[in-house]
């Protein structure tokens, strides 16, 4: 004769203990998913972030030596403003654009002719902004031109005022007109 303790399971402490262990599965599968997106969501801000930063760095070499800065213009839904940029004696106008979510930026040599555009290079995705681009002229107090860059990326605003060191109050802001 054998012992009641040594009887086995019945098919209902069988059935509870598998209906716990199911809530408890669906409980860690849960969360196991939602740390992973969040973990992909950080990466995919983080990765744009991180081309905006270098975009902005870019930029700042750029326009910080340009002999001037058109004012912003938009055409459809897309947003330009162009500057002529002054690297040791090579004078080129650059072009950017905000196009869909995409910064991108072309360029050309000024007073060539004929005009030879260079294909539109992407600076950096993801970016929205309503009103990306602001030249402000030379004041009193400052005597230079001055582009604000307002460029947004997920939830997260980047401004950057760039100061065009080679322009003064008499600086024109037609120069790269020609390649629009």
């Amino acid at each position: 004769m054998r012992k009641k303790s040594d009887a086995g399971f019945t098919m209902i402490d069988v059935l509870v203990s598998t209906s716990v262990m199911v809530v408890v599965m669906a409980l860690a599968t849960a969360g196991i998913l939602t740390m992973y997106r969040t973990a992909n969501a950080v990466d995919a801000k983080s990765a744009a972030q991180s081309q905006l930063g270098l975009a902005l760095q870019r930029l700042d070499r750029e326009i910080r030596y340009a002999e001037g800065i058109s004012e912003e213009y938009q055409v459809g839904t897309d947003w330009y403003v162009d500057f002529l940029a002054v690297q040791g004696t090579k004078r080129q106008c650059v072009q950017l654009r905000l196009s869909g979510k995409q910064l991108s930026q072309r360029t050309w040599l000024y007073d060539q002719t004929p005009l030879t555009r260079t294909a539109w290079r992407p600076l950096a995705d993801g970016i929205t902004s309503a009103r990306p681009f602001d030249r402000l002229p030379p004041s009193d107090v400052i005597g230079y031109q001055r582009l604000t860059l307002d460029l947004r990326s997920g939830a997260d605003a980047n401004t950057a005022t760039f100061t065009a060191l080679n322009t003064t109050r008499t600086s024109r802001d037609d120069y790269c007109v020609a390649g629009r």
